[in-house]
């Protein structure tokens, strides 16, 4: 679980970039043309990216062999680093930046950038989290949120959301809003347990949406609805850490 909070950066979207959504070179670039159209209407966006199956082929390995968690945490966080470099590749957009930083990040925002973290070197300078196959890109992406204190997180993948059984060959499967304590209980859904866990404990909600219908991104951010998964959170008992925690 993460330990650590930064001071906030201004941004007004955290959008967690798919790596499934870079299978499709077609859907990719439509999806990233509909971010710089929100930079257009004024957002600041922060696009943290996914990793897809590098991260799992580690995982077998790790299984098969024990590696040390070490070398497992830094490797799925340099997955990151390259994806997130591919998707600021300017095969797709001149606008979106590789950066390492939040500060960095900040700073491209401003001029209109979309910067795309590449988390490797903050997480392994932080320390803010714990090296578990429990914690993937969702988790980062939640965590980064709350740290900028972003009012919207949206989580773009490949298909319409959360579904019942992981049943997305069925429409009618689509959970369309679900709180983030119900969804951390299905395990290994789109949005991984800890993520999820995260936000209930932070707060913090979010939405789980097809990349490969920006308008429906377009949309959400105007406050109208869409198909996708609305992650939603409930005052909670306990209070939740502070932010210096």
């Amino acid at each position: 679980m993460f330990t650590q909070s930064l001071p906030p950066c201004g941004f007004s979207i955290i959008v967690k970039f798919g790596g499934n959504l870079m299978h499709d070179l077609s859907a990719c670039r439509t999806a990233v043309a509909e971010l710089e159209r929100l930079v257009q209407r004024g957002h600041r966006i922060l696009v943290v990216p996914g990793g897809d199956f590098h991260d799992k082929a580690m995982e077998r390995v790790d299984d098969l062999y024990a590696l040390a968690p070490v070398s497992t945490h830094h490797a799925c966080a340099l997955v990151q680093d390259q994806k997130g470099n591919l998707l600021a590749s300017r095969a797709f957009s001149s606008k979106l930046v590789p950066s390492a930083t939040l500060s960095e990040c900040r700073s491209l925002a401003k001029v209109g950038k979309i910067p795309v973290l590449l988390p490797s070197r903050m997480l392994s300078t932080t320390d803010s989290v714990e090296w578990s196959w429990d914690i993937t890109s969702d988790a980062v992406a939640a965590w980064i949120a709350w740290v900028t204190n972003a009012p919207l997180l949206a989580i773009l993948t490949d298909a319409d959301g959360v579904y019942r059984n992981g049943a997305t060959h069925n429409p009618e499967a689509l959970i369309e809003e679900i709180d983030a304590h119900d969804l951390a209980e299905l395990g290994h859904a789109p949005v991984d347990a800890c993520a999820a866990h995260f936000m209930s404990l932070r707060g913090a909600a979010g939405v789980v949406i097809n990349g490969t219908h920006p308008d429906r991104l377009r949309d959400w951010t105007e406050g109208k609805h869409v198909r996708a998964t609305y992650i939603t959170t409930f005052p909670y008992k306990e209070s939740a850490p502070s932010r210096s925690a």
